[in-house]
């Protein structure tokens, strides 16, 4: 019995760091959407203003970094010079 008691933590284990793993990835997914969203009406922003319409105030603290790599990265959002964002698909339309 005792080893099955064993079986049984060590799948909790694995099911929990599962579950973490995609409870991060969906947090992750919803703060690059937020970043997408705050965008929209502009265009264009720069990171500080990026980070203000988003409401990343309120967010843990890296999660505002992790989100903007994560959205440039994916080609949502482009990195554009002098701290500059914006969003992929508009600036696109301006050419």
């Amino acid at each position: 019995m005792a080893n099955n008691r064993h079986q049984i933590s060590v799948s909790a284990g694995r099911a929990s760091a599962f579950s973490d793993r995609g409870h991060e990835a969906a947090v992750l997914r919803s703060e690059v959407k937020r970043l997408t969203r705050a965008l929209a009406p502009y265009g264009v922003l720069q990171r500080d203003v990026l980070r203000r319409e988003a409401s990343a105030g309120h967010w843990h603290e890296p999660s505002f970094d992790r989100a903007l790599d994560a959205a440039v990265k994916q080609g949502q959002i482009e990195a554009l010079p002098l701290g500059f964002y914006g969003l992929r698909h508009t600036r696109g339309s301006w050419r």
